[in-house]
């Protein structure tokens, strides 16, 4: 079941229900088309991963890759993040949260959309293990300008070497064609004191 049907489960979540084991859980907040998702959890079979995704075509297209790879270790959830933080999940629950290269949402109108807020950052520091970390990327230099002053003012996350915690980690679809434009990216690092 790597479709999880919201219709089908308790809330909070609970890992060991979802996934049908007791494992480290990490979360990618926005999975796209999947390819960042698909690679952490081939070369992670030890630990959960849950990937969250509002539109349809990009949760329909991630369920069909992670099934073609056969990945036993990953659930995909069709929700909103905000429907995800402030309904579905529980405290002290998740090992990472990767957010990676989030809609900056340019138009001034729409500034509102964007999800880095301080109640967001602060719903996922609510949810983080002590010790857990949240690890961000955005090529979008405004938006990272306003990530960064987010970030920076909350208390309960301390920053960390961005280069370090990435270090390893598979590229997302978007950061591989960013990288060939030469774009510049923009990472932050974060974790949840022990």
């Amino acid at each position: 079941m790597i479709d999880v049907d919201l219709d089908q489960v308790a809330v909070p979540l609970r890992w060991p229900k979802l996934f049908g084991r007791e494992a480290p859980t990490d979360v990618e907040i926005g999975s796209g088309k999947g390819k960042f998702l698909n690679e952490l959890a081939t070369a992670n079979p030890e630990r959960n991963l849950l990937a969250v995704e509002r539109a349809a075509k990009y949760h329909r297209l991630c369920c069909e890759r992670a099934a073609r790879r056969g990945l036993t270790n990953v659930r995909l959830l069709r929700t909103t993040a905000e429907d995800f933080l402030f309904r579905l999940l529980a405290e002290t629950s998740v090992a990472n949260f990767y957010v990676l290269f989030p809609d900056p949402w340019p138009k001034k109108r729409h500034h509102k959309r964007r999800f880095f807020k301080p109640e967001t950052v602060a719903a996922l520091s609510r949810a983080l293990e002590p010790g857990g970390r949240l690890l961000v990327k955005s090529d979008h230099q405004d938006y990272a300008e306003i990530i960064a002053e987010v970030l920076g003012n909350t208390p309960d996350l301390d920053p960390i070497d961005s280069a370090a915690a990435f270090a390893g980690l598979p590229l997302t679809g978007f950061e591989h064609k960013y990288r060939i434009e030469g774009r510049e990216i923009h990472s932050f690092a974060l974790q949840k004191p022990k």
